[in-house]
């Protein structure tokens, strides 16, 4: 998906990108931590690449806890989001 959206010229509108923190496991499959952690990495081994290729300017944050993950941070949609890199701080207009 992060490549057709490459592709189509959108992954290099964003100066910034958050990427939540991937769950990795359900209720009725649980998966073991070691298993987890491999999926992750593959995710952020994948988001590396896209932006590497059609946008390597930008600044990528991982494991921001929105979406479906425990503890979630709820953002709406259409919201703005500030991200600070040099300060580490992730700031949600609503």
């Amino acid at each position: 998906m992060l490549r057709d959206f490459g592709e189509r010229g959108l992954l290099e509108q964003f100066p910034a990108v958050l990427v939540a923190t991937a769950k990795g496991t359900a209720l009725f499959n649980p998966k073991p931590r070691d298993e987890r952690e491999v999926y992750r990495e593959e995710q952020h081994a994948a988001v590396l690449k896209a932006f590497e290729t059609y946008n390597p300017g930008a600044m990528i944050e991982f494991s921001v806890d929105f979406g479906h993950t425990d503890p979630q941070w709820v953002l709406p949609y259409g919201g703005k989001v500030t991200v600070n890199g040099p300060a580490r701080r992730i700031t949600a207009h609503f």
